[in-house]
């Protein structure tokens, strides 16, 4: 992705560390840079720096910044509307990646353009991918009566989950799934729908 008359830069944070996910190695920090170095001083574009992370099963933004000044226009709302967030994550992380020379090498090289372009769009979509039968578990363990005091607790330490935010988000995702009833669900229809999810658990053994 291009803004007119912006250079773009894509920058690995090294010292953030590596994290490895589908075949490649990417520093779990990135991030890109726009600035307008071409344009009248007065009339240039603001600068954008947009901060990306690698964290256990998906690729986030996590701040996007745009910074004003003397020699730029002022911030609008137009400019924000370039911004494809979602382009820019994969392009970061495709950019940065890297690939062993050969299986069980220190040495790495920049990561074929496919390689890295496949792994990045799995790790963006990851969270969307739940598979039946986790979406099923989560549902269980979250309407267990036993875990009612802390259902997302639970679900969380039951599929082992790197964190508690994973746990919520997973469960919202069951939740759009029909398999994790709404808040305002009283304890007999939580009750009648963990009895439901454990008869369909027993059915597919």
């Amino acid at each position: 992705m291009q803004l007119d008359r912006m250079t773009k830069a894509i920058i690995g944070d090294l010292n953030s560390g590596l994290v490895s996910y589908g075949g490649v190695l990417v520093p779990r920090k990135m991030k890109v840079t726009f600035s307008d170095t071409e344009g009248v001083p007065g009339n240039r574009k603001p600068s954008i720096t947009l901060q990306f992370e690698v964290g256990e099963d998906r690729l986030k933004c996590v701040s996007v910044v745009l910074t004003a000044s003397k020699d730029t226009q002022d911030i609008r709302s137009t400019i924000l509307r370039e911004i494809n967030v979602d382009a820019l994550a994969i392009e970061a992380f495709e950019t940065v990646a890297l690939e062993r020379k050969a299986d069980g090498s220190n040495e790495v090289r920049p990561a074929r353009l496919e390689v890295g372009r496949a792994a990045a769009k799995k790790l963006a979509d990851n969270v969307n991918q739940l598979t039946a039968e986790e979406l099923m578990h989560i549902g269980f363990h979250y309407s267990n009566p036993a875990n009612s005091k802390s259902p997302t607790q639970a679900v969380w330490k039951a599929l082992g989950y790197g964190s508690r935010h994973t746990a919520i988000r997973r469960i919202q995702a069951a939740r759009d799934k029909g398999w994790v009833l709404s808040r305002e669900a009283t304890p007999e229809e939580t009750l009648q729908h963990f009895e439901e999810v454990k008869r369909r658990m027993e059915q597919n053994g």
